[in-house]
């Protein structure tokens, strides 16, 4: 039995469709005021929802009890309005977790973090890396995945590119390879994780198949999609001043990833994804998808 935590997320959802896939017993680890739309996504994929808080250990732990492993991919950086979410959700709320995993003799904790590159001591980056520690002395079987820029976060919508209206924000002159990696290829290690070898008490560094410049990955979108890409460069100077002018930890950790942005982040993948069977999805390839769902 396997609890995905964070399951009404895209990524979580993601990570549900691939275990489902590949068998068992999965439950998915639902809020109260979780999307109702959301949880019935689940439950037509074959997910059980189990309700569960952070905030309530007793919860935690009976959401846990009788798991042989749990698939963490809990964020709070979507909620706009929760000025302490990251603190409470990022970091209190994912060692909680792990806590209660830990005591309810879960055998493998595998944890979605992000790339090693992005972020050094802004709030976001700060509650990663404490969970990491955290999971590493936990006396369970770790895995903790840091995978480099999602293309559907960056490439996809705002702030990043958005394929519909053809506009490309781009953080700095745009030259510094980054390896964009598709979700659903995160999806895919983090389901793998659970049971391989290979990810035994590992940190794997997460990329896709090719490392790409922000105006190399828009001209990659233009060809693809036929569509000529409207180029906006924010400067390093202009996120430096978003960062001193944020308010909250989130306004904060997202000014901190726009600007690890422009140090690029390419990651060697060929060996991984043959090690873990995992055909990484291409930019040409997640282009042509954005195009038809842009039609």
């Amino acid at each position: 039995m396997i609890l995905v935590a964070g399951a009404t997320g895209v990524l979580g959802q993601a990570v549900c469709r691939r275990l489902v896939e590949r068998g068992g017993t999965i439950f998915g680890m639902v809020r109260e005021a979780s999307d109702p739309a959301a949880v019935a996504v689940l439950e037509a994929m074959g997910v059980t929802p189990v309700e569960a808080e952070l905030a309530d250990r007793e919860s935690l732990a009976e959401a846990c009890s009788g798991c042989d492993a749990v698939v963490s991919s809990i964020t709070a950086m979507g909620r706009q309005d929760d000025a302490d979410a990251i603190e409470r959700v990022d970091r209190d709320g994912q060692i909680a977790l792990v806590g209660a995993a830990a005591d309810e003799g879960v055998e493998r904790f595998v944890y979605i973090s992000y790339s090693g590159a992005i972020g050094k001591d802004d709030p976001l980056t700060l509650a990663k890396r404490a969970v990491e520690r955290t999971l590493k002395h936990s006396g369970m079987t770790w895995t903790v995945l840091r995978p480099s820029y999602f293309m559907e976060s960056w490439l996809g919508t705002p702030p990043g590119t958005n394929t519909a209206s053809g506009t490309l924000i781009i953080y700095g002159d745009g030259t510094k390879p980054i390896s964009w990696i598709s979700l659903e290829d995160v999806a895919e290690f983090a389901a793998a994780a659970v049971d391989s070898e290979e990810a035994r008490n590992a940190t794997l560094e997460l990329g896709g198949p090719e490392a790409l410049s922000p105006l190399e990955a828009a001209a990659v979108i233009e060809r693809v999609t036929g569509r000529r890409m409207l180029v906006e460069h924010v400067s390093e100077q202009a996120l430096r001043a978003e960062l001193a002018a944020a308010r909250s930890a989130r306004e904060r950790s997202f000014a901190a990833l726009k600007l690890a942005y422009l140090r690029g982040n390419a990651i060697p993948m060929d060996d991984m994804a043959e090690r873990f069977g995992v055909e990484l999805t291409p930019l040409t390839a997640w282009a042509a998808g954005a195009r038809e769902d842009a039609a």
